[in-house]
């Protein structure tokens, strides 16, 4: 899998409930978060930042903390100040005891029953704070998940023939049914539910599974969809019923799933979406580009298509480009499109949240402030991304405003002058171009855009890139892009931040960009000089020589800025996501030539 997720709805942000461990798209395991938009530890940032006047339209935030970090974003009353109106909550759908249409299943006493009621009490809590916070709540379901017990008991009559279970089968629908039920029996203040059925995950769940397998993998896709377009059908038709028409309950669905299927292929969303009818408390999520958050993604061709209303996804802590561990802007990027857009699409295609927001089915938006993918950076300041955050809800509470207006807004209240607003705007829009040349291309050669996330360096497949020729063009490009990031480190150090703390993280982030980038470059040189040499048969041994020694350099460098810098980020690691060699084992093989 890509990536665990876990989103907030541009309404209300929140830290998610870690309830059955760490569920989610996105699960980030950063610990020592600053709870502040780049002050030090122990501050507030409830008062840093103007007071906003929440929208009409839902703004929503989610996030994931599962490491005991601290973030302003897992509070009531900053989302409310922060403008937010509706908040996701963790995944409450784990804590079922189905005693209605099975008495006795889940005994009183038994492991089962303890988990989950020692989870009860803890998750209503927190829905209440946020309910009373004014902040309409949603919980974030993972479906069809369901206690072994259960599972085992109706295999039968829920799972096909691999044992998986079928939510087309007449007592999966039942089944699925008394869990919604339950589920707003238990919890009476929580407004609705986010629900997921692109990914699975298990991580912290001993007693609950997607099939009878009795060494279920923690990582799933899409489980319930076993049929395509008729399992999201047989899913909608339960979930509207009794959620939105029974219990008067609201349903977010979201589309996010894997490859050209309901996200992001027109045909397929309108064919389901057609066949449901819409209902004033349903309403589908899709994030705002085709597939993934990625560069040279173009924007989701399936928003506002159809008849439903839609809220669009933004994560603002992207696993593939840092998470906030060196700039990455993403506002002007999102809100009016990124700069690729100009070769990648049509000039009349929309490119932008400027361009959907005045559309009749467009509802609202909700952001990711935290979370996104696996393991590190793990990040000591929340700098970067807040100003994402900032941006990116700031817009969706008032889209007759520009970004580079609220950009001034934000910038204005860290305490920064015209002089130093503007530098730090610079450092932004540079860093857009610096991640586009450094870790993708401009060139049109075909890259795999997950080859660098997390904390990880997989082997990029260079094999486009000699095909048409590039060797010298795209190294050329790297080379580039730290050229940008030195722009960038020197531009930040001479910006004058109103605490110490956040003027040596932002310097030390920027320095941190430089190096990934640079030790990235020569990684990039090394490798295609390399692949050249096995065409050619030929070795260029200088160079290869030379570039050895500048890489090695460059990451000791990197690992003495993190010893000696303590807001410095952890750094990455020279082998690939899930401990697959990577880039430090390729390159190792170059030492003997």
């Amino acid at each position: 899998m890509r990536r665990r997720e876990f989103v907030s709805l541009v309404t209300g942000s929140m830290a998610g409930l870690a309830l059955g461990g760490n569920t989610a798209e996105a699960q980030q395991s950063s610990a020592s978060i600053a709870p502040s938009l780049g002050q030090s530890e122990g501050h507030s940032t409830a008062g840093m930042l103007p007071r906003q006047v929440k929208s009409s339209k839902i703004n929503n935030n989610r996030i994931l903390m599962n490491s005991g970090g601290g973030t302003s974003y897992a509070t009531p009353d900053f989302l409310t100040e922060s403008g937010y109106n509706s908040v996701v909550v963790g995944n409450v759908g784990l804590l079922q005891m189905f005693d209605t249409v099975s008495p006795g299943l889940i005994p009183i006493g038994s492991p089962e029953r303890a988990w989950a009621e020692a989870r009860i009490p803890e998750a209503g809590v927190q829905i209440q704070e946020m309910h009373k916070a004014g902040l309409t709540t949603y919980s974030g379901l993972d479906i069809i998940v369901f206690p072994k017990r259960l599972i085992a008991k109706y295999a039968s009559e829920i799972c096909d023939a691999n044992g998986h279970i079928d939510i087309t089968r007449p007592k999966t629908q039942e089944l699925f049914r008394a869990q919604m039920q339950e589920i707003f029996q238990q919890f009476p203040e929580l407004d609705g539910v986010l629900i997921r059925t692109g990914e699975v995950y298990l991580h912290g769940q001993p007693y609950h599974g997607t099939s009878t397998a009795t060494n279920e993998r923690l990582i799933n896709g899409g489980t319930a969809i076993l049929h395509g377009e008729h399992s999201h059908l047989a899913i909608l038709k339960v979930l509207r019923n009794e959620v939105c028409e029974n219990l008067g309950k609201k349903l977010i669905y979201r589309t996010w799933d894997f490859g050209d299927n309901f996200h992001e292929n027109r045909v397929y969303y309108t064919s389901v979406t057609d066949r449901v009818e819409p209902h004033p408390d349903l309403i589908f999520s899709i994030k705002h580009q085709k597939g993934d958050f990625l560069r040279l993604t173009v924007f989701n061709p399936t928003l506002m298509l159809g008849k439903h209303r839609q809220i669009v996804e933004v994560q603002c802590q992207r696993e593939v480009y840092g998470k906030g561990a060196y700039p990455f802007y993403i506002g002007k990027g999102v809100i009016e499109g990124w700069e690729e857009y100009e070769w990648m699409m049509y000039p009349t295609d929309p490119k932008g949240l400027r361009d959907i927001v005045n559309h009749p089915l467009y509802a609202g938006l909700w952001t990711w402030s935290l979370g996104g993918g696996w393991d590190g950076p793990i990040i000591k300041n929340e700098f970067w991304t807040a100003l994402n955050t900032f941006v990116i809800s700031a817009y969706a509470r008032n889209t007759a405003r520009t970004e580079p207006e609220i950009f001034a807004e934000y910038a204005i209240a860290i305490g920064l002058d015209d002089a130093d607003s503007k530098r730090l705007r610079q450092i932004c829009l540079l860093s857009e171009k610096a991640v586009l040349r450094g870790q993708c291309t401009t060139l049109g050669a075909h890259i795999d855009l997950w080859w660098n996330r997390d904390d990880k360096m997989d082997v990029p497949d260079l094999s486009d890139f000699l095909s048409k020729g590039l060797i010298e063009e795209s190294i050329a490009e790297k080379k580039e892009s730290v050229a940008i990031w030195v722009e960038i480190e020197e531009i930040a150090q001479q910006i004058a931040f109103s605490d110490k703390n956040t003027k040596d993280f932002v310097v030390t982030s920027c320095a941190y960009g430089r190096l990934k980038h640079a030790v990235v470059a020569e990684a990039w040189e090394l490798l295609i000089l390399s692949k050249a040499g096995e065409r050619s048969g030929e070795y260029d041994k200088p160079r290869i020589k030379k570039v050895l020694a500048a890489y090695d350099d460059l990451w000791q460098q990197w690992r003495n800025l993190e010893a000696t810098h303590p807001t410095c980020s952890s750094i990455y690691h020279d082998y690939g996501f899930a401990g697959k060699p990577g880039i430090g084992a390729a390159v190792n093989k170059l030492r003997n030539l």
